[in-house]
């Protein structure tokens, strides 16, 4: 019981470390009515614009890859118009950033919705600012935010109008834009940073501070609203926000051109997302019934122990055998006839230091004279590697060794 105890508790520590190791940490609960996506029927998403061109038999694209991919859907070149909505939940890369320049100086438009004086609630969970870097090198504005002047102003709700501002276009038949602000919101002020003077389109009607640009940039513009919600579903038919964006779709779309609305940095992407693959509960539901499965295995089966052997002592003899089978099978017979002739000589050489040990052996009278010519046909027929019998030789020895002692 005590072993099963000590591999359920070291199982569920090696469980933990693996999920906190392979998994990121879980999000808190995001309050929103939907994202602004092309897809989403929700208060706060874009359906009903995508469901409006499509009855106007506008071409419509849904962007789910870098803003380098747009040349392959696109139809033509310019006379585009492309919705971005900021914060991105997948903020654009430098390249990226190069490239939207570059694809708007051709002769498209960009029409960015900036929740920067609102807050909805896709944006409740990200960081208290857009991308204003970005924004400021896209459009020639930088945004600092307002001193607030009481904590009461910080706190309330509002939903301030947006009346034009001159006369454009952009703004024939719009007396005012309705904003919907879900939650208190941050308010900001614009600063001219590049060479360009942006035309101010129009502004908020108590607080008279811009709420909307036109930036010139090559053949094509920039149109910046520091609100998004006119755009959403639930904003579109408040006001005049409709009759705003049809202005812009009819001043600003070229003959053929399409309205691209940026999906994939708004976290609908057609490329690998990791952070949807961890997120997906699919996922967390196979990997449980493996672990569960894995846990059954290790409390369940039998601990495995170890067979005991029988110590057997090692055959000296055999082991002696064996090497005398694989030197007789591998040392020519040649070689090992002189090597034990020369050990004989080396044994002679210690009892007899100073005299030649053929010689005396020849003269040693308990020697029989036979066996020393023996012993000398050995050893020619050693140094000539002729064929010899090592039984024979090693026979010999041993009777000349019992002859000397």
């Amino acid at each position: 019981m005590k072993e099963r105890l000590t591999t359920l508790a070291l199982a569920a520590g090696a469980l933990l470390l693996f999920y906190a190791l392979l998994f990121p940490r879980p999000q808190g609960p995001r309050l929103s009515d939907g994202q602004p996506l092309s897809t989403d029927g929700q208060p706060d998403g874009y359906l009903a614009i995508w469901r409006w061109l499509g009855q106007e038999r506008i071409p419509r694209v849904s962007l789910r890859r870098r803003y380098a991919r747009l040349s392959e859907l696109l139809s033509r070149a310019d006379g585009n118009v492309l919705l971005m909505t900021l914060p991105q939940r997948i903020p654009m890369r430098p390249a990226g950033l190069a490239y939207l320049q570059h694809w708007v100086a051709q002769g498209n438009t960009v029409l960015i919705a900036a929740a920067l004086d609102e807050t909805p609630l896709w944006a409740a969970d990200m960081r208290d600012s857009p991308e204003l870097d970005d924004l400021a090198r896209l459009t020639g504005l930088k945004f600092t935010p307002e001193a607030l002047t009481s904590a009461l102003r910080a706190l309330t709700v509002r939903h301030p109008k947006i009346t034009a501002r001159g006369r454009s276009p952009l703004l024939r038949g719009v007396g005012a834009l309705q904003p919907i602000s879900a939650l208190p919101a941050r308010m900001w002020r614009a600063h001219q940073t590049g060479a360009t003077t942006p035309l101010v389109l129009a502004a908020f009607a108590r607080r008279k501070v811009p709420a909307m640009w036109l930036v010139p940039l090559g053949n094509g513009q920039i149109i910046l609203t520091a609100v998004t919600s006119p755009f959403s579903n639930a904003g579109l038919a408040l006001g005049n926000n409709a009759r705003f964006l049809a202005n812009v779709l009819a001043w600003s779309r070229g003959p053929g051109g399409a309205v691209i609305f940026d999906d994939a940095h708004e976290g609908l992407t057609a490329v690998y997302d990791a952070a949807a693959f961890f997120a997906d509960p699919r996922l967390h539901a196979t990997l449980g019934c493996l672990l569960l499965l894995w846990l059954v295995f290790v409390l369940g089966s039998p601990p495995l122990r170890a067979v005991p052997s029988r110590w057997q002592p090692l055959d000296e003899s055999a082991y002696i055998e064996g090497s005398a089978r694989y030197l007789a099978a591998v040392v020519p017979p040649a070689d090992v006839a002189r090597r034990l002739i020369e050990q004989f000589m080396a044994e002679l050489r210690v009892r007899i230091p100073r005299t030649d040990p053929w010689q005396w052996l020849a003269a040693e009278s308990g020697v029989a004279a036979r066996d020393c010519r023996a012993l000398e046909r050995f050893q020619t027929l050693a140094r000539t590697e002729a064929h010899l019998d090592l039984m024979q030789l090693q026979t010999l020895l041993a009777r000349l060794r019992k002859q000397l002692t």
